[in-house]
């Protein structure tokens, strides 16, 4: 693994890295004491919880969850949160997130992307005049809608082994296309573009926790009910090792990813991404 630092590392001790457990559970379940049973360790471990879910159902229905989680939210908003964008690029679209970011997805600029990765497929010739109804299909939603979006997660190790597919073979709207065009043998292709990148991102906490919850359909952000269940179960436990979870807690930019919000950029070998290959985009 190799990595580059950011520019502003002076203020990596005011982030919020949920993988980091021992770096923030203490503090915050300290911070939020009185609003917990005096006996939470206890009344948790009665009913022997196997995992922070089930530890959090019992913790919640001892406390008033509203108040918890408000006092939750103003913890995360006074901080900066780490999150992660994961992908495979070749030296030149990784050039571009240097000197740009990383851009809002625009489904007809990917032509290039596409060309890059399918160009040397024997089947190009076959297939390349596609390319242009295949960009339209998704732009009108096939395979989700991404238009306007950069997508960011909470835990590193989530996107290193528990969803890794976006390093593996790289940009989901990408593979779309290709499997739109090729089916099946897209896969392989997809596996040679480039090497797998994951960009370490700052944000404030606010625009974390809205991000966790673009669409307001939940009553608390995606972000805060995972931080609870990790609080739950370490009232339980005393375990703070949050990476071994492999956390999926997704979030939604609809802004450009600035160069000066980058804060690492880090290159993830093969070798440690196959083992944990989860074959979702077959």
């Amino acid at each position: 693994m190799t990595l580059d630092a950011g520019t502003d590392s002076n203020r990596a001790a005011t982030l919020f890295e949920f993988d980091d457990g021992a770096s923030w559970l203490p503090i915050l379940a300290a911070s939020l004491g009185a609003l917990l049973p005096r006996n939470a360790r206890d009344l948790i471990s009665s009913t022997q919880p196997d995992g922070p879910w089930s530890a959090s159902e019992t913790l919640s229905k001892a406390v008033d969850i509203d108040a918890v989680y408000e006092a939750m939210r103003r913890w995360v908003s006074e901080r900066d949160v780490a999150a992660y964008h994961g992908t495979r690029l070749n030296p030149v679209q990784r050039g571009s997130v240097a000197r740009n970011g990383l851009r809002r997805l625009v489904p007809a600029d990917r032509s290039t992307a596409i060309e890059a990765f399918l160009g040397e497929h024997p089947r190009w010739d076959e297939i390349r005049h596609r390319v242009p109804e295949a960009l339209a299909f998704m732009e009108r939603g096939g395979a989700g809608n991404r238009a306007g979006q950069v997508h960011l997660t909470l835990s590193r190790e989530g996107l290193v082994k528990g969803f890794n597919h976006y390093l593996v073979e790289g940009s989901e709207f990408d593979h779309h296309v290709a499997n739109y065009l090729l089916g099946e043998e897209c896969h392989e292709q997809n596996r040679r573009r480039g090497e797998a990148i994951l960009y370490r991102v700052r944000l404030s906490g606010e625009e974390a926790l809205a991000a966790a919850n673009l669409f307001g359909e939940m009553k608390h952000p995606n972000l805060l009910r995972e931080v609870f269940q990790s609080v739950s179960w370490f009232l339980s436990t005393g375990d703070t090792e949050t990476s071994a979870l492999e956390l999926d807690c997704g979030m939604i930019l609809y802004r450009d990813v600035e160069p000066a919000d980058i804060i690492e950029t880090i290159t993830i070998p093969d070798s440690e991404l196959w083992e944990h290959y989860d074959h979702r985009l077959r």
